[in-house]
């Protein structure tokens, strides 16, 4: 009897570790996809921001706008590795570049 509380226990520590390792992982994971949209974000806004400033962008503008004055490259998703929508509306209010 004995040896079958102590197979238990195995069995329940062995468990409880694949599912503390399992949230991790994925809170890690999502954690990085989030990063990694956030730089991609982050270089948009800076290309509009600059393209802003050097006063050859007005209004609203789109990412096609960037690609076709050289401020950006073609973008892709690093999550999903398609390239992002060239269509995507970039607003310039109150000196702070917005997504739209």
């Amino acid at each position: 009897m004995g040896k079958i509380k102590v197979n238990y226990l195995i069995y329940l520590f062995i468990g409880i570790s694949i599912l503390i390792i399992s949230v991790s992982v994925y809170k890690a994971e999502k954690k990085h996809k989030e990063r990694l949209m956030y730089v991609i974000n982050t270089k948009i806004k800076e290309a509009a921001k600059l393209c802003y400033l050097k006063e050859d962008c007005k209004d609203e503008i789109t990412l096609q706008d960037l690609y076709d004055k050289k401020y950006l490259e073609e973008l892709v998703n690093p999550v999903t590795k398609e390239i992002i929508d060239s269509s995507m509306c970039i607003s310039y209010i109150d000196e702070e570049v917005k997504l739209c």
